[in-house]
Protein backbone atom coordinates (compact mmCIF):
# COMPACT_ATOMS: atom_id res chain seq x y z
CA UNK A 1 0.00 0.00 0.00
CA UNK A 2 1.35 3.45 -0.67
CA UNK A 3 2.26 5.83 2.02
CA UNK A 4 3.49 9.51 1.29
CA UNK A 5 5.07 11.51 4.13
CA UNK A 6 4.38 15.50 4.26
CA UNK A 7 5.71 18.11 2.68
CA UNK A 8 7.35 21.22 3.79
CA UNK A 9 4.63 23.54 5.02
CA UNK A 10 1.75 21.29 4.37
CA UNK A 11 -0.15 21.62 7.62
CA UNK A 12 -3.67 23.04 7.79
CA UNK A 13 -7.08 22.27 9.25
CA UNK A 14 -10.58 21.68 7.08
CA UNK A 15 -10.98 25.40 6.62
CA UNK A 16 -7.66 26.17 4.75
CA UNK A 17 -6.03 27.75 8.06
CA UNK A 18 -2.90 26.27 8.70
CA UNK A 19 -2.30 24.06 11.84
CA UNK A 20 0.43 22.74 13.94
CA UNK A 21 1.11 19.22 12.46
CA UNK A 22 1.16 16.94 15.28
CA UNK A 23 2.62 13.63 15.67
CA UNK A 24 2.29 9.79 16.65
CA UNK A 25 3.73 7.11 18.38
CA UNK A 26 3.31 3.65 17.25
CA UNK A 27 1.31 3.21 20.25
CA UNK A 28 -0.27 6.39 20.54
CA UNK A 29 1.50 7.52 23.59
CA UNK A 30 1.63 11.32 23.13
CA UNK A 31 -1.64 11.79 20.86
CA UNK A 32 -3.20 14.25 22.97
CA UNK A 33 -0.46 15.46 25.77
CA UNK A 34 -1.53 19.00 25.85
CA UNK A 35 -3.94 19.55 23.80
CA UNK A 36 -7.29 21.62 24.49
CA UNK A 37 -10.49 20.51 24.10
CA UNK A 38 -12.06 24.08 24.74
CA UNK A 39 -15.80 24.49 25.55
CA UNK A 40 -17.22 25.61 21.74
CA UNK A 41 -17.87 21.97 19.92
CA UNK A 42 -18.74 18.23 20.88
CA UNK A 43 -15.73 15.75 22.40
CA UNK A 44 -16.69 13.47 19.01
CA UNK A 45 -16.15 17.17 17.20
CA UNK A 46 -13.13 17.61 19.01
CA UNK A 47 -11.70 14.36 18.62
CA UNK A 48 -12.71 14.16 14.81
CA UNK A 49 -11.01 17.55 14.33
CA UNK A 50 -7.73 16.83 15.83
CA UNK A 51 -7.50 13.30 14.60
CA UNK A 52 -8.30 14.48 10.91
CA UNK A 53 -5.51 17.24 11.40
CA UNK A 54 -2.91 14.68 12.33
CA UNK A 55 -4.19 12.33 9.55
CA UNK A 56 -4.15 15.03 6.38
CA UNK A 57 -0.71 17.10 7.52
CA UNK A 58 0.81 13.63 8.06
CA UNK A 59 1.46 13.61 11.44
CA UNK A 60 -0.18 10.17 11.79
CA UNK A 61 1.91 8.19 9.08
CA UNK A 62 -0.35 5.76 6.46
CA UNK A 63 -1.01 2.56 8.03
CA UNK A 64 -0.39 3.74 12.05
CA UNK A 65 -2.72 1.75 14.06
CA UNK A 66 -5.11 3.85 15.91
CA UNK A 67 -5.78 2.35 19.65
CA UNK A 68 -8.98 2.53 20.96
CA UNK A 69 -8.07 2.04 24.37
CA UNK A 70 -4.94 3.99 24.56
CA UNK A 71 -6.63 7.00 22.32
CA UNK A 72 -9.32 7.31 24.80
CA UNK A 73 -6.60 7.80 27.81
CA UNK A 74 -5.00 10.35 25.73
CA UNK A 75 -8.18 12.59 25.00
CA UNK A 76 -9.66 11.53 28.61
CA UNK A 77 -12.44 10.64 26.72
CA UNK A 78 -15.20 7.61 27.17
CA UNK A 79 -15.32 5.13 24.09
CA UNK A 80 -18.63 6.69 22.68
CA UNK A 81 -17.46 10.11 21.51
CA UNK A 82 -13.99 8.46 20.05
CA UNK A 83 -15.84 5.77 18.75
CA UNK A 84 -18.23 7.86 16.66
CA UNK A 85 -14.96 10.18 15.81
CA UNK A 86 -13.14 6.81 13.95
CA UNK A 87 -16.29 6.45 12.27
CA UNK A 88 -17.05 9.52 10.00
CA UNK A 89 -12.73 9.36 10.00
CA UNK A 90 -13.73 6.06 8.06
CA UNK A 91 -16.34 7.83 6.08
CA UNK A 92 -14.43 10.21 5.04
CA UNK A 93 -11.61 7.24 3.85
CA UNK A 94 -9.35 8.62 6.53
CA UNK A 95 -9.20 5.73 8.41
CA UNK A 96 -9.72 1.45 7.26
CA UNK A 97 -11.24 -0.96 9.51
CA UNK A 98 -11.18 -4.26 10.02
CA UNK A 99 -11.55 -7.70 12.62
CA UNK A 100 -8.05 -8.72 12.36
CA UNK A 101 -5.76 -5.32 11.48
CA UNK A 102 -8.44 -3.23 13.98
CA UNK A 103 -8.62 0.43 12.51
CA UNK A 104 -5.81 2.69 10.81
CA UNK A 105 -4.86 5.85 9.09
CA UNK A 106 -5.50 4.61 5.45
CA UNK A 107 -3.47 3.95 2.54
CA UNK A 108 -3.91 3.65 -1.28
CA UNK A 109 -2.20 1.94 -3.82
CA UNK A 110 -1.09 3.84 -6.91
CA UNK A 111 -4.34 2.65 -8.54
CA UNK A 112 -6.51 3.59 -5.89
CA UNK A 113 -5.66 7.12 -5.91
CA UNK A 114 -5.82 7.31 -9.59
CA UNK A 115 -9.47 5.64 -9.65
CA UNK A 116 -10.46 8.21 -6.92
CA UNK A 117 -9.17 11.23 -9.19
CA UNK A 118 -10.55 9.46 -12.16
CA UNK A 119 -14.54 9.21 -10.33
CA UNK A 120 -14.59 12.40 -8.85
CA UNK A 121 -13.70 13.41 -12.74
CA UNK A 122 -16.66 11.81 -13.53
CA UNK A 123 -19.20 12.73 -11.13
CA UNK A 124 -18.13 16.49 -11.52
CA UNK A 125 -18.11 16.55 -15.31
CA UNK A 126 -21.78 14.98 -15.41
CA UNK A 127 -23.26 17.43 -13.04
CA UNK A 128 -21.28 20.25 -14.84
CA UNK A 129 -23.36 19.31 -17.74
CA UNK A 130 -26.63 19.12 -16.08
CA UNK A 131 -26.54 22.53 -14.79
CA UNK A 132 -29.61 24.25 -14.79
CA UNK A 133 -28.16 27.76 -15.86
CA UNK A 134 -25.19 29.77 -15.87
CA UNK A 135 -23.15 29.91 -12.66
CA UNK A 136 -24.40 33.27 -10.31
CA UNK A 137 -22.44 36.07 -9.34
CA UNK A 138 -22.79 35.10 -5.45
CA UNK A 139 -21.29 31.62 -6.24
CA UNK A 140 -18.25 32.92 -8.83
CA UNK A 141 -17.62 35.41 -5.98
CA UNK A 142 -17.35 32.50 -3.73
CA UNK A 143 -14.71 31.14 -6.39
CA UNK A 144 -12.62 33.72 -6.85
CA UNK A 145 -12.36 33.75 -2.98
CA UNK A 146 -11.41 30.29 -2.83
CA UNK A 147 -8.99 30.77 -6.02
CA UNK A 148 -7.18 33.24 -4.62
CA UNK A 149 -6.76 31.88 -1.24
CA UNK A 150 -5.44 28.44 -3.43
CA UNK A 151 -2.30 30.70 -4.43
CA UNK A 152 -1.73 32.32 -1.10
CA UNK A 153 -1.61 28.79 0.13
CA UNK A 154 1.03 27.81 -3.00
CA UNK A 155 2.70 30.57 -2.20
CA UNK A 156 3.02 29.77 1.47
CA UNK A 157 3.99 26.30 0.51
CA UNK A 158 0.59 25.05 2.26
CA UNK A 159 -0.42 22.74 -0.11
CA UNK A 160 -2.92 20.97 2.26
CA UNK A 161 -4.55 24.56 2.53
CA UNK A 162 -4.17 24.50 -1.34
CA UNK A 163 -6.06 21.10 -1.49
CA UNK A 164 -9.11 22.08 0.90
CA UNK A 165 -9.69 25.61 -1.38
CA UNK A 166 -9.27 23.72 -4.50
CA UNK A 167 -11.98 21.35 -2.80
CA UNK A 168 -14.44 24.05 -1.98
CA UNK A 169 -13.76 25.99 -5.15
CA UNK A 170 -14.79 23.09 -7.41
CA UNK A 171 -17.75 22.09 -4.96
CA UNK A 172 -19.20 24.92 -6.03
CA UNK A 173 -19.59 23.60 -8.92
CA UNK A 174 -21.24 20.38 -7.81
CA UNK A 175 -23.72 22.44 -5.55
CA UNK A 176 -24.89 24.42 -8.55
CA UNK A 177 -25.74 21.23 -9.90
CA UNK A 178 -28.36 20.74 -7.63
CA UNK A 179 -28.07 17.07 -7.41
CA UNK A 180 -27.28 15.67 -3.95
CA UNK A 181 -26.71 11.89 -4.54
CA UNK A 182 -23.66 13.28 -6.87
CA UNK A 183 -22.42 15.51 -4.28
CA UNK A 184 -22.69 12.83 -1.74
CA UNK A 185 -20.33 10.72 -3.92
CA UNK A 186 -18.31 13.31 -5.13
CA UNK A 187 -17.33 14.07 -1.48
CA UNK A 188 -16.83 10.40 -0.87
CA UNK A 189 -13.02 11.44 -2.58
CA UNK A 190 -11.90 14.51 -0.45
CA UNK A 191 -10.27 13.10 2.32
CA UNK A 192 -7.74 10.91 0.66
CA UNK A 193 -7.29 13.54 -2.18
CA UNK A 194 -6.77 16.58 0.10
CA UNK A 195 -4.45 13.98 2.30
CA UNK A 196 -2.27 12.85 -1.01
CA UNK A 197 -2.01 16.39 -2.61
CA UNK A 198 -1.24 18.20 0.59
CA UNK A 199 1.84 16.26 0.65
CA UNK A 200 3.14 15.99 -2.50
CA UNK A 201 1.04 19.30 -4.48
CA UNK A 202 4.60 21.34 -4.39
CA UNK A 203 6.26 19.06 -6.26
CA UNK A 204 4.35 20.01 -9.70
CA UNK A 205 2.19 23.08 -9.12
CA UNK A 206 2.36 26.52 -8.97
CA UNK A 207 0.43 29.71 -8.78
CA UNK A 208 0.24 30.61 -12.50
CA UNK A 209 -0.52 26.69 -12.93
CA UNK A 210 -3.40 27.11 -10.46
CA UNK A 211 -4.68 30.23 -12.09
CA UNK A 212 -4.73 28.47 -15.64
CA UNK A 213 -5.97 25.50 -14.87
CA UNK A 214 -8.81 26.76 -12.79
CA UNK A 215 -10.17 29.46 -15.38
CA UNK A 216 -10.23 26.85 -18.01
CA UNK A 217 -12.45 24.94 -16.23
CA UNK A 218 -14.55 27.96 -15.71
CA UNK A 219 -14.35 28.82 -19.25
CA UNK A 220 -15.56 25.08 -19.98
CA UNK A 221 -18.62 25.65 -18.00
CA UNK A 222 -19.94 27.85 -20.98
CA UNK A 223 -19.35 25.30 -23.56
CA UNK A 224 -21.43 22.86 -24.79
CA UNK A 225 -22.28 20.18 -22.23
CA UNK A 226 -20.02 17.43 -24.20
CA UNK A 227 -16.84 19.91 -23.72
CA UNK A 228 -17.61 20.93 -20.70
CA UNK A 229 -17.85 17.32 -19.20
CA UNK A 230 -14.19 16.45 -21.33
CA UNK A 231 -13.09 19.18 -19.49
CA UNK A 232 -13.28 18.75 -16.43
CA UNK A 233 -12.67 15.40 -16.46
CA UNK A 234 -9.27 15.92 -18.23
CA UNK A 235 -8.47 18.39 -15.00
CA UNK A 236 -8.56 15.49 -12.72
CA UNK A 237 -6.82 13.33 -15.00
CA UNK A 238 -4.02 15.59 -15.55
CA UNK A 239 -3.40 16.25 -11.59
CA UNK A 240 -4.05 12.28 -11.11
CA UNK A 241 -1.01 11.54 -13.63
CA UNK A 242 1.08 14.21 -12.09
CA UNK A 243 0.36 13.06 -7.99
CA UNK A 244 1.45 9.85 -9.45
CA UNK A 245 4.14 10.11 -11.49
CA UNK A 246 5.64 12.51 -8.01
CA UNK A 247 4.22 9.62 -5.77
CA UNK A 248 5.94 6.74 -7.68
CA UNK A 249 9.50 8.46 -8.37
CA UNK A 250 9.61 8.70 -4.90
CA UNK A 251 9.43 12.50 -4.15
CA UNK A 252 11.92 13.50 -1.49
CA UNK A 253 10.14 15.54 0.79
CA UNK A 254 11.65 17.99 3.40
CA UNK A 255 10.35 18.04 6.93
CA UNK A 256 11.10 19.95 9.54
CA UNK A 257 10.71 17.47 12.66
CA UNK A 258 7.46 18.85 14.83
CA UNK A 259 7.94 19.69 18.17
CA UNK A 260 5.72 20.26 21.30
CA UNK A 261 3.34 17.55 22.49
CA UNK A 262 2.92 15.68 19.63
CA UNK A 263 6.93 15.51 18.32
CA UNK A 264 7.13 12.09 19.38
CA UNK A 265 4.35 10.95 16.77
CA UNK A 266 6.76 11.76 14.05
CA UNK A 267 7.81 8.27 14.01
CA UNK A 268 4.33 7.10 13.75
CA UNK A 269 3.64 4.08 11.19
CA UNK A 270 7.36 3.33 11.11
CA UNK A 271 7.04 0.00 13.64
CA UNK A 272 3.03 -0.36 12.74
CA UNK A 273 3.58 -2.93 9.64
CA UNK A 274 5.46 -5.08 11.45
CA UNK A 275 2.39 -5.91 13.84
CA UNK A 276 -0.28 -6.39 11.11
CA UNK A 277 -0.77 -10.06 12.17
CA UNK A 278 -1.70 -9.26 15.99
CA UNK A 279 -3.71 -11.26 17.78
CA UNK A 280 -5.36 -8.62 19.61
CA UNK A 281 -5.50 -5.49 17.31
CA UNK A 282 -8.02 -3.12 18.79
CA UNK A 283 -5.57 -3.19 22.17
CA UNK A 284 -8.66 -4.11 24.07
CA UNK A 285 -7.94 -6.20 27.41
CA UNK A 286 -9.24 -10.47 26.76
Amino acid sequence: MLGTGPSSGSAGSEGGQPTAAGADTPTGNAILSGFDLGEDETRQGRIHRKLRDLILTGGIAPGTRLRETELSARFGSSRAPLREAMRRLESEGLVRSDFWRGSRVAEYTATELYELYALRGLIEGYAAALLPAPLEGATLERMATHLDAMSAAARANDWLAVAQQDTGWHREIMLAAHRPLLLDAWDSANGPLQMTFGQVGGAFYGHDDIHDRHHAVLDALTKPAPQTEATIRRHYLETAERVLATVISGYPTETTPPEGPDAALSQAGQTEQSECNDPNPTGEKP
